[in-house]
């Protein structure tokens, strides 16, 4: 069974990312019988650049998914950008064989590590223990307010459907 993922889908609508550029992500092989790999991801951030690499735009609308985000503070976000996250995601909730939604906050430490999960939505108990899994795992580019590294939540939304469905990522 392949999984579909799409980053941004309801985060983009209600803070006005739709209206920036898509990316998207190839599957790693191709599907039996052709040379083509199919578009797997779809984003709203550019999945192999890390935040400083990201153009204005993208890092203007990525603070504006903070309520008080000034225009020199910065989110977390993941080190190595939204690809290698996505691709562990991808691989945990294909082994699952999950549909559902799944939202959770990553609570980032000054160091770029995960501290913490919370967890808001979840379609069961081993959805929820791989993907926490995965996001602690990670390592992130800590938050900066006023100038000085800071613990803040890193939010992370997505959407499980199985074979031929689009799957979406929120956050």
């Amino acid at each position: 069974m392949r999984i579909t993922l799409v980053l941004g889908a309801l985060l983009a609508l209600s803070t006005g990312l739709a209206h920036g550029q898509e990316y998207t992500m190839k599957a790693e092989e191709a599907q039996t019988g052709s040379h083509l790999k199919r578009n797997t991801t779809r984003l709203h951030f550019p999945p192999d650049k890390t935040y400083a690499e990201l153009p204005e735009a993208d890092k203007a609308r990525m603070r504006a998914m903070y309520e008080a985000m000034g225009p020199n503070d910065e989110p977390p976000y993941p080190l190595r950008g939204y690809g290698k996250l996505l691709r562990s995601i991808s691989t945990a909730g294909g082994a699952l064989q999950v549909e559902g939604v799944i939202e959770m906050g990553v609570i980032v430490g000054t160091d770029g590590r995960a501290n913490e999960v919370k967890v808001y939505r979840s379609p069961d108990a081993r959805t929820t223990t791989a993907m926490a899994s995965v996001l602690m795992l990670e390592k992130y580019k800590p938050a900066v307010c006023d100038g000085k590294p800071c613990v803040q939540e890193f939010p992370f939304a997505m959407e499980f459907n199985l074979e031929n469905q689009q799957l979406k990522t929120y956050r």
